[in-house]
């Protein structure tokens, strides 16, 4: 558990407080990142649940079995991720152009932090993040072949 970026700790809402709020201090004294989800409401009821782990923090009611609140769940899940809860230390960039892509996205940043910092007009910072946003598209395929290209030839001037 203390390898994964999040543990869910999935109970019977039937369940007694005592139990999951061991657990949860549990997790709390190890430091992981955790979501307490109590499954069965739809048998509990979800009042009876909400009513006995309300108070706690990081608990989704669903039930699994009817598919109910899972959306929730994956929200959830992902608001952990985009608060930062989650070490992300061991991610590998296998695919050189998307490495390259991700410098020059990093660059264009901070080209873009030091213009709004030196107050820069936005028609100047407009350059930078359309850049930023070039090299963001070649990432998530934006970018087609022909976009690449018109791109290359652009920066060079052919003659005769």
């Amino acid at each position: 558990m203390k390898q994964a970026d999040i543990v869910l700790y999935l109970f019977d809402a039937a369940e007694t407080k005592e139990e999951v709020q061991s657990r949860k201090s549990d997790f709390e004294q190890q430091q992981l990142n955790y979501l307490l989800v109590a499954n069965k409401i739809d048998v509990a009821g979800e009042e009876t649940a909400r009513g006995k782990f309300g108070e706690m923090d990081k608990v989704v009611f669903i039930s699994a079995k009817l598919h109910l609140h899972t959306d929730l769940l994956k929200r959830s899940m992902v608001d952990v991720v985009l608060q930062g809860q989650v070490q992300t230390e061991n991610t590998i960039i296998t695919n050189a152009r998307h490495y390259h892509a991700l410098k020059e996205v990093s660059k264009s940043l901070d080209e873009i932090k030091n213009g709004l910092d030196n107050k820069l007009p936005g028609d100047l910072l407009a350059l930078d993040i359309r850049r930023c946003l070039y090299y963001l598209g070649e990432i998530t395929g934006e970018i087609t072949n022909e976009d690449q290209l018109d791109y290359i030839f652009s920066k060079f001037c052919i003659g005769k």
